[in-house]
């Protein structure tokens, strides 16, 4: 088989599928509805966001370092709306850290995107717009990019 006929392979959930455009789209009337600016992540902002979204019933759960599982850099449950991620990543966020920023925002897209785990089965290949985590990590570039802030470019996983 050749790689562009490779099926592609999901690393997150199966979720409706949402094209890169509508992605945008969604983060454009996010960052309008919440308040989400380029200085939103300047040093020592971000708290402010944190706590502006628990006005809409989101949010963060800093863990003591000692206490995170460390398979993940941050996790969220997009049906209670929480985020939880180790203190050190909490902290760096604060900082204005570009990687922090990009987790954070990835975690955010879980929620905005509405992504909940299902059971699914299709006979047809799967496709990256129908990824959980491809569209989180859209939902991230795509504010980073809207804002204008710094990127990080390499990929979120998990830690194996």
């Amino acid at each position: 088989m050749t790689p562009e006929c490779d099926p592609y392979a999901m690393r997150g959930q199966h979720v409706p599928a949402f094209s890169g455009e509508q992605i945008t789209e969604i983060c454009s009337k996010v960052c309008e509805f919440v308040g989400i600016g380029k200085r939103t992540f300047s040093a020592g902002r971000a708290e402010r966001l944190v706590s502006h979204l628990e006005t809409y019933g989101i949010n963060v759960d800093p863990i003591a370092d000692d206490e995170w599982i460390d398979a993940t850099r941050a996790t969220v449950d997009p049906q209670t709306l929480m985020i939880y991620m180790p203190e050190r990543l909490y902290l760096s966020l604060c900082k204005g850290h570009a990687e922090a920023v990009r987790i954070f925002l990835h975690e955010l897209g879980h929620i905005f995107l509405c992504h909940k785990p299902r059971l699914h089965f299709s006979e047809s290949n799967s496709r990256r717009e129908n990824d959980s985590e491809w569209q989180a990590d859209y939902f991230a570039d795509s504010i980073i990019e809207l804002l204008g802030l710094q990127r990080y470019d390499r990929q979120l996983e998990l830690k194996l």
